[in-house]
């Protein structure tokens, strides 16, 4: 008898693989550190409206219809609100400076807070549990990504609808569960891993992905993620493993805990 997935669980399946797909705006913190004008000059709205009057040269019609007089008269009017403009978005930069100045130099609650609220990946709970995340210096921030179990995420049985349109369900194998969790991990790694370059000034994140309880859990994949490195490749797989990483996975009995994992702290005792 010929069977074929139910299109539900296909798609459910389906999105599992896809959550690198899904981008946040990124930030360019520098360009948010730069005044958007001095604040003694005419502002940019302000000023738009200013060169059009100064440049202004009325035909001998419209002075005779007094037209330019009509229109000198509209564009002031429009200085009017773009100095209005002007001061709001300078009053707007001065409230910000601030944050922004502690996320330049890697003020680890101000990169909680931008992660928070930029990145998309902390309100997906499907894709984690929690996270931690912990900064070292301007440039290096560490995260631990507390991810969904196996029997979390991916179904145990296989929902088959016969051609004459009967619902059937079939064990799923062992095989194919542990490469789509796989699957699943990678792209929720790369998803996490592209939301922090998009909303932090790091140029090196530390990964850490764990799975368990909160009392007890274990890392299955560490890896060491460089920015100037980073490809936001389709393959969440080849993404991360391009990069130092450790891991155990194998095809018949999916991830085996890691005993250890990649540190900034470590990595900066062997500087010393």
């Amino acid at each position: 008898m010929t069977y074929r997935i139910t299109s539900t669980q296909q798609a459910q399946l389906d999105r599992l693989m896809e959550y690198h797909l899904n981008t946040c705006s990124s930030i360019d913190w520098k360009k948010e550190a730069i005044e958007p004008f001095y604040k003694k000059q005419t502002g940019p709205n302000e000023k738009d409206w200013s060169e059009r009057e100064l440049h202004y040269i009325p035909s001998k019609l419209s002075a005779l219809l007094s037209i330019d007089k009509f229109k000198i008269k509209y564009w002031r009017f429009k200085q009017a609100q773009g100095r209005k403009k002007d001061v709001a978005l300078y009053r707007k930069w001065e409230e910000n400076y601030p944050f922004v100045e502690s996320v330049l130099k890697g003020n680890q609650d101000a990169w909680r807070a931008a992660v928070k609220t930029f990145a998309t990946f902390p309100c997906q709970n499907e894709i984690l549990k929690a996270y931690s995340l912990h900064t070292y210096n301007q440039v290096t921030a560490e995260c631990d990504i507390f991810l969904h179990s196996i029997d979390e995420v991916i179904p145990k049985k296989i929902q088959k609808i016969t051609k004459k349109g009967h619902l059937r369900y079939h064990d799923m194998p062992k095989m194919k569960r542990y490469s789509l969790y796989e699957s699943y991990v990678y792209s929720c790694l790369l998803k996490i891993t592209n939301d922090l370059f998009a909303v932090l000034p790091c140029e090196v994140i530390y990964l850490n992905g764990i799975v368990g309880s909160k009392d007890v859990h274990q890392p299955i994949l560490s890896t060491v993620i460089e920015r100037n490195l980073h490809e936001d490749n389709s393959q969440p797989l080849l993404a991360i493993q391009q990069h130092r990483h450790t891991v155990s996975f194998k095809k018949r009995s999916g991830f085996d805990p890691i005993k250890r994992v990649y540190c900034p702290i470590v990595l900066n005792k062997k500087k010393v």
